[in-house]
C-alpha cells in the first residue's frame, strides 16, 4: 500500500506519488544545493563557505514529502527510510567514507526511542556496504529544538554542541541527517570531525528547505535574519 495515496503498490510509495515529489533543481550549488548557474559554487558559499565540502539533498522539503519525513521521524514510519535508500542508484561520495548520523540530544533520544538520522545512515550503509559510526561524535550539551528558532538563533543554539570521541585521522566522513534548513547543525558537526583529524567531510540529507525571501524574513522575524 502506498504511504501517500493508499493505493495498492509493490513498494512503500507508488510510481505516480514518487513522481510527484519535488526534486531539487538540476542547476544547484554543489556545496549548499540551492539554485546556482551552471552548477557552480554559488555566491553565498563563496562568501561564507560551509564547513563541509559537498552536499547531496534528494528532494525539496515540501508537502507531501514533508509529511512522510515527519511521520518517519516521530511516528515510526520507518519504511519511508528504506524506500528512500532504494531511490539512490549510486553512492556519490568516497566509497570508504564513514557515515556519521547527526547525534540526537540524549533526552530526545530517550523520549523518541530512536535517532532518525541513524536509521537513514543504516539504510544507506546496507545498500552501499558502508560503515556507520553512531557514537564517534556526541552532543556535549543540550540544545533547544531548532524548529523553534529563527536562522540566527539556530547558529548560536548549536555552537560547540558536538565533540568527537575518537580520532578521525585520515578518514573521509559523510554526515547524515533527514532535513537541512540553515546548515548550522551540520556545520558544527563537520567542525568537530575536522578537529578530530578527518581529511574530508561531506553531507547527505533527504530534503533541503528552501530559504524564505528577505522580505518574508522581515515579516516573520521583524528583521532580515540570515
Amino acid at each position: 500500500m502506498c504511504f501517500f495515496c493508499g493505493d495498492s503498490a509493490p513498494e512503500t510509495v507508488c510510481e505516480p506519488c514518487a513522481g510527484s515529489l519535488l526534486r531539487l533543481q538540476r542547476e544547484v550549488c554543489p556545496r549548499c544545493q540551492l539554485p546556482a548557474a551552471n552548477r557552480e559554487v554559488c555566491g553565498r558559499c563563496l562568501k561564507k563557505p560551509p564547513v563541509w565540502q559537498h552536499l547531496i539533498a534528494e528532494w525539496q522539503y515540501e508537502f507531501p514529502l514533508k509529511a512522510a519525513i515527519v511521520s518517519a521521524k516521530y511516528h515510526h514510519a520507518f519504511p519511508i527510510f528504506r524506500w528512500v535508500s532504494a531511490q539512490r542508484r549510486n553512492w556519490p561520495f568516497e566509497p570508504s567514507a564513514t557515515l556519521i548520523p547527526v547525534p540526537l540530544a540524549e533526552l530526545r533520544l530517550q523520549t523518541r526511542g530512536y535517532n532518525q538520522a541513524q536509521l537513514i545512515a543504516n539504510e544507506m550503509a546496507k545498500r552501499f556496504s558502508l560503515r556507520v559510526d553512531d557514537d564517534g561524535v556526541i552532543r556535549i550539551r543540550e540544545t533547544d529544538i531548532q524548529q523553534r528558532l529563527n536562522w540566527s538563533e539556530r547558529r548560536r543554539n548549536v555552537h560547540h554542541a558536538f565533540a568527537a570521541t575518537r580520532s578521525f585521522a585520515g578518514e573521509s566522513v559523510v554526515l547524515v541527517d533527514d532535513v537541512l534548513t540553515t546548515g548550522s547543525t551540520l556545520n558544527e558537526l563537520a567542525r568537530a570531525v575536522y578537529e578530530a583529524g578527518a581529511v574530508r567531510v561531506d553531507a547527505y540529507v533527504l530534503a533541503r528547505v528552501q530559504p524564505i525571501r528577505r522580505r518574508d524574513r522581515v515579516v516573520k522575524f521583524g528583521r532580515a535574519t540570515t
